[in-house]
Formats: C-alpha cells, sequence, structure tokens
C-alpha cells in the first residue's frame, strides 16, 4: 500500500511539471509587435561557380546561411518568403523545408532558426546584370523586416565599399575585365589611379566614385572609358539616376579625364572646393556627360578646365558652379533639349555666393573667375544661362564670355560677338546625336590657340570654327 501512495505520488508530480513544462513562457504565443534579430543583414555570394554543369537544378554557389533570432521571452509566430525580384534565381531552406513563401514559421522565446540560402544564376548572356539583388521579407505580427541578398555574376573586378589599396602610390585598371562597384570607392590622398581606353566601371544603386587622390583617365574616342550603372538591361541603358557619380573632394588635384562616357547616375562629376592657386583641379576634355538626373558638372569654388565635351540631358543643371571659383570653359555643348519638365532653374548657373552656416553668417568667401569662348549653351526652358553677383559676394575677378550661342532673355548678353536664342541644329536628339546640321548657324567661333580637334577628334578651322564640342561639317 505505502509501495502505491509513493507511486501515485510521483506521476502527479510528474504530471504536474509536464504541464508547467507547457505553459512556460517561450511556448506562449504573443500577439505583440516583435522584432526579430538576424546575423546579417545582408548576404554575399561574391563566389559564383560558373563552370558548373548547364543543370538548372545545380547550385552555382556556396550554401551560405542566415539566423534568424527571437529576442522575446514569449514564442511567435513569421511569415517568411522571397521578394521575387529576380525570379528563381535564389532558393531558400526554412527550418528544414524549401521553397519561396512559407507561413507561421515559429519561433520558441529566446530562440532561433537558420535560414540557408543558394544562388542559381545563369551566366550566360552578356545581358545578365553585373550585381543581382533579391530580399527574404519578414512579418511578425504585422512588423515587416528584411535581410538583402546580392550576388555577383560575372567575370568582372568587384570592389564592396573599400578604400582602395594603394601602397605603391598608384594604381592601373586595365581593360581586359570590367570593374564592378558596390557601396562606393575612395581613391585615398597620395594615390594616382590611372584608367586605361576601353575600361568599363560599373556602378551599383547609390554608388559612387570618391576622389581624394588623383584620377587619371585616358580614353579616347574611339575606345571611351565609360562610368555607368551596373544593369545591363536595354531597358536601362539610358536611365538616369542610376548611381551618384563621381565625386572630387576636397584637397584632390592633378585629375585628368579626357574620352569618357559618364552617364546614368544623379550627379555626373561633383567637384568639392578645388585648389586655388596652382594647375586645375580637373581637366575635362572629349567627354559625354548625359543622362543625369541632377547635375552634369557641380562644382564648388572648383578650378575647372572643360575642352571639347558634351554635357546632356541631365535633370536640373547642365553646369553649376557656386560659391565662386575659376571656369576655362572653351567648346562644349550643354544642351538641355529634353529635359525642361519640372525645371525652374536655367541649365547653366555660376555665382560668386558666399558660404554661409545655418543662421546666414558668411564661413568663406571666393571670387568667381570665368573664361567661357566658343560654348553652346541650349535648353528647353526660354532662359538656360545665369550668372548671379550676390552683393556679399567678392568682386568678379576674370570675367569673359565671348563667341557662345546662348538661349536667353538677357539681352544684355548680346555681347562680344555672343549669338542669342538660334537654334544649333543638333542632328538627332531623340537618339541623343548633339552633333550639327551642316546649316547650323554655329559657324562663328574664334579659334583658339592648341585646340585643334574636336570631340570626335575632327579637325577645326582655324580660320572660323564652328562652336559647342562638334566642328560642323
Amino acid at each position: 500500500m505505502n509501495y502505491i501512495i509513493k507511486h501515485s505520488i510521483w506521476l502527479s508530480l510528474l504530471a504536474f511539471l509536464f504541464v508547467a513544462n507547457s505553459c512556460r513562457k517561450n511556448d506562449t504565443f504573443t500577439k505583440e509587435s516583435v522584432s526579430l534579430q538576424f546575423s546579417t543583414d545582408t548576404l554575399f555570394f561574391d563566389t559564383i561557380f560558373s563552370k558548373l554543369g548547364s543543370d538548372p537544378n545545380t547550385p552555382r554557389s556556396v550554401t551560405l546561411h542566415i539566423k534568424v533570432s527571437n529576442p522575446s521571452v514569449n514564442a511567435v509566430k513569421t511569415s517568411i518568403r522571397l521578394a521575387g525580384n529576380f525570379y528563381g534565381i535564389f532558393k531558400i531552406n526554412v527550418d528544414g523545408r524549401s521553397g519561396t513563401n512559407f507561413n507561421d514559421i515559429e519561433i520558441r522565446g529566446k530562440d532561433s532558426i537558420y535560414i540557408f540560402v543558394q544562388a542559381y544564376i545563369n551566366m550566360v548572356g552578356s545581358n545578365t546584370p553585373f550585381i543581382v539583388t533579391d530580399q527574404i521579407l519578414f512579418e511578425t505580427n504585422g512588423n515587416k523586416q528584411d535581410v538583402d541578398l546580392v550576388v555577383w555574376t560575372q567575370d568582372a573586378n568587384y570592389f564592396k565599399g573599400e578604400v582602395l589599396k594603394c601602397t605603391t602610390g598608384s594604381l592601373l585598371w586595365t581593360s581586359d575585365k570590367p570593374y564592378v562597384i558596390y557601396d562606393s570607392i575612395l581613391i585615398p590622398k597620395g594615390c594616382t589611379l590611372t584608367i586605361e581606353a576601353g575600361t568599363r566601371i560599373h556602378n551599383f544603386n547609390l554608388s559612387c566614385i570618391l576622389v581624394q587622390g588623383t584620377l587619371i583617365v585616358n580614353g579616347t574616342v574611339d575606345k571611351p572609358v565609360v562610368f555607368e550603372g551596373s544593369r545591363l538591361d536595354d531597358e536601362y541603358k539610358e536611365v538616369p539616376g542610376q548611381w551618384i557619380g563621381i565625386r572630387f573632394l576636397q584637397g584632390s588635384s592633378g585629375n585628368k579625364i579626357t574620352g569618357a562616357i559618364i552617364k546614368n547616375g544623379f550627379i555626373g562629376i561633383e567637384i568639392d572646393s578645388m585648389p586655388a592657386t596652382g594647375t586645375y583641379g580637373l581637366e575635362l576634355k572629349q567627354s559625354i556627360i548625359k543622362n543625369m538626373s541632377a547635375a552634369g558638372l557641380y562644382n564648388f569654388t572648383s578650378k575647372l578646365y572643360a575642352e571639347n565635351n558634351l554635357i546632356a540631358n541631365c535633370g536640373v543643371f547642365s553646369f553649376f558652379g557656386m560659391i565662386g571659383g575659376t571656369y576655362d570653359l572653351f567648346y562644349n555643348t550643354f544642351a538641355a533639349v529634353g529635359s525642361s519638365a519640372g525645371r525652374k532653374y536655367p541649365g547653366f548657373y555660376l555665382s560668386n555666393e558666399p558660404a554661409r552656416d545655418k543662421n546666414g553668417n558668411i564661413t568663406a568667401n571666393f571670387t568667381l573667375n570665368f573664361n567661357i569662348k566658343n560654348n553652346i549653351i541650349y535648353g528647353a526652358l526660354d532662359d538656360e544661362f545665369s550668372i548671379y553677383v550676390d552683393p556679399d559676394g567678392l568682386p568678379l575677378g576674370i570675367k569673359i564670355l565671348q563667341n557662345n550661342l546662348i538661349k536667353t532673355k538677357d539681352i544684355s548678353l548680346n555681347i562680344n560677338e555672343n549669338q542669342l536664342n538660334k537654334d544649333p541644329k543638333f542632328k538627332d536628339v531623340q537618339n541623343a546625336d548633339y552633333d550639327l546640321e551642316s546649316s547650323t548657324p554655329c559657324r562663328f567661333g574664334s579659334p583658339i590657340s592648341g585646340i585643334i580637334r574636336d570631340i570626335k577628334n575632327r579637325n577645326r578651322s582655324s580660320i572660323i570654327s564652328t562652336v559647342g564640342a562638334y566642328e560642323a561639317q
């Protein structure tokens, strides 16, 4: 009888422990908003095995994983799915199950699950983007979160948010493979990066090229150096805003860009506080900047030399120069013909306005010098040219405006052989051909010593040349 009583007590105790255990907080599902924690916010596949077989069921990457943790003391149910930005590229396994959409995945309180991910990218085809991205989406009691998936897809030189290693003081980028930039690069102080003709540089969304040292671009008419986005699909070939642009930081000097095509970004070239004395901060020649959602050339107290360049189809400014600076601009075409929608300001803008703090106090003041000869400054607005003289700024220094074709309402500019409000007669604006028809009225330029060829390397007339980047034939 005593044995039976003891056995009964043990059974009751076990039953109580079982019930108590089953009611632990970490097994009780909460309906409150919970933010899951992830071992990483971005999963990078920087190694793709392109020589594997053609079987579509064979992964072309290593298997990576994400740890998903529930910080709450209570259990949660979460829905997990692939966004499907590139359908079929990524496959995931959640808690032992494969698929693309999972509902009510349970994670106990203070516990974790693992998600395994593989990439199945098809390497064949030149139109495959260099970078493919997708997202794993989580929704937990109404709280939406995500983890990015990023895969390098083609044979290229990839850079991810880094300062270029420049132990010898110089670097050379050759044309044998493209260069792909994810999350920007910095050319450090004391380093010179030289880019040879024919090289292609592709920039992922929000990436930019920051120059603290020196950038030398040696493109040619036949083999330009191309800076553009990382999408190669036909529908992205002429779309603005795909990346940020090239930015020269304060202190950078001796930069030279020749034979470049800079396209489809936010600001083509931004120049911040170039040297006020000595050599030019940037010499830009025979280059094209186009399809920028904000500006082509964006300057703050810069010292810029620009010759035989086309700056076209920029959302707000073709050329912007603020807080003084020195600008020598010869034989350039600033064409804002197809970008009038939403624009309120002239496409070409210069100012001696000083820099001010948030209280309006002047913090820096620089002289504005400009020598602008043989340019086309034209666009869809009635007034595409403005030089603003701020009474609080320093007096203008050199101020030469001569032999330019200008779209403007300011008739005071009808001096120094400038021609106002004449249609330059571009060949085909719709197809981005800003060469000039033979009947162009732009044959009134004054030859400039040392400039004997145009943007296409064609000879310029030594008697009466054509204004703008293209010599009329």
